[in-house]
């Protein structure tokens, strides 16, 4: 058995502990408390001035759009998405991507991200990160009629069926991830939710990210319309049906989907989720990037609603720390507890992973997925505010228990 103390520990489902301890045996935790409760021996370690917590959860992201940080300045999203296009197709595009995802998952864990809900369109990513530590679900993106597969649902299962071949227990799972309403045809969405039923497999998508594609839900043709014509007619304009209806009619809500982004609701809509099994992931800072108003998250969260974190991809984010994105909404949200934001970035990511039963919190019987951040002098006494309004990088990250940031030279390095 390993033990863990630090000056604070933040468990996340109960009130942080001063001068604290976790016990680690065979990955698992088995006790946690003040550390003059939990037993102690040779291999008990002090972290000194630390606060350990849960390791983050990145509930969305595109690794292999790293190699494109800093070659599209903010813009709209459909201006984004053409200059991406492009880039993508440079003849050495794929080998850049490879490496992204690679170099993506060691700054995720550098920056205390454990777990990580990644997207690729080609599946390229499941090799990569199957050697990381990381704990990830890799999904598969399907945009009908693109050039590359998968682009209709026979391509879809073929290469699901491939990378399926390398899932690890609680370490790697294969999703599936229908881009959005406006790149999928209606017969490919509806086959993507019979093949995540049938095989019991994750499912994310993009939802409601700009007003455009509102409008284009209500009939109007615009900015999505001349995108889809553009790029892959096989999709169709949808019969004056919201997306929530649109998404029920195709099986994907009875799915228990992770729906990014969802920046433009109504009410109704957001009734009709908060009564699904549906996780909602937000992006702040690449919310930001692309000027949209005001995102509904709260609202989300009143309405019973799990709301969790992502960073999406690095060509529209400054980094891939899901702790910069609560100390990003520390400062732009003084009104939210920052227990609140600790939760959405632990918690509430295991839960749209359908991990929370593992992951998320410090309690005995989850994995010891730990990250241990120095304690800011400068910062609030409270832990939670210290963490949020300070500066600090995490110094020491753990997954089952096994040293993963920095590496070691220990036979306990996973």
């Amino acid at each position: 058995m390993s033990v863990f103390r630090a000056k604070w520990l933040l468990p996340i489902e109960r009130p942080p502990i001063e001068n604290g301890a976790v016990a680690v045996r065979d990955g698992r935790i088995v006790e946690i408390g003040p550390a003059q409760h939990i037993a102690s021996h040779d291999a008990a370690e002090d972290l000194g001035d630390c606060i350990l917590l849960p390791g983050m959860v990145n509930a969305h992201a595109h690794l292999e759009l790293g190699c494109f940080h800093g070659r599209i300045a903010p813009t709209r999203l459909w201006d984004w998405l053409d200059a991406l296009i492009r880039l993508s197709r440079e003849p050495d595009a794929e080998a850049r991507m490879k490496q992204a995802v690679a170099e993506g998952a060691a700054a995720s864990l550098a920056a205390g991200v454990t777990s990580v809900a990644d997207i690729s369109r080609t599946g390229l990513n499941v090799p990569i990160l199957a050697a990381s530590p990381i704990r990830k679900v890799c999904f598969l993106e399907l945009i009908s009629g693109a050039r590359q597969e998968p682009n209709a649902i026979d391509s879809l299962e073929s290469a699901f069926e491939r990378c399926r071949r390398m899932e690890q227990p609680d370490r790697l799972r294969v999703g599936l991830s229908p881009h959005s309403l406006y790149n999928v045809a209606p017969d490919d969405l509806s086959g993507t939710a019979r093949l995540a039923t049938s095989c019991r497999a994750p499912v994310t998508m993009h939802v409601l990210e700009t007003l455009d594609e509102v409008d284009w839900l209500r009939g109007a043709g615009g900015k999505v319309e001349a995108f889809a014509a553009k790029y892959h007619p096989a999709t169709t304009r949808p019969g004056g049906q919201s997306a929530l209806e649109l998404l029920e009619g195709a099986g994907v809500l009875a799915t228990g989907p992770l729906l990014s982004h969802v920046n433009y609701v109504d009410m109704p809509q957001l009734e009709r989720l908060a009564e699904s099994r549906a996780s909602v992931v937000w992006c702040p800072r690449t919310h930001r990037f692309f000027g949209h108003s005001r995102h509904p998250w709260q609202e989300m969260l009143s309405a019973g609603l799990n709301v969790c974190l992502g960073t999406d991809s690095l060509a529209s984010a400054p980094s891939l720390s899901i702790l910069d994105e609560i100390r990003f909404l520390c400062q732009t949200s003084p009104e939210v507890s920052p227990s609140l934001l600790l939760a959405l970035a632990t918690l509430n990511g295991a839960k749209a992973m359908g991990m929370a039963h593992r992951i998320g919190s410090l309690r005995p019987g989850k994995y010891a997925d730990l990250v241990a951040v120095p304690w800011e002098s400068s910062a609030p006494d409270d832990p939670a505010s210290n963490l949020l309004n300070g500066r600090q990088s995490p110094c020491r990250v753990w997954i089952e228990g096994c040293e993963v940031f920095p590496r070691p030279h220990s036979p306990k390095v996973c």
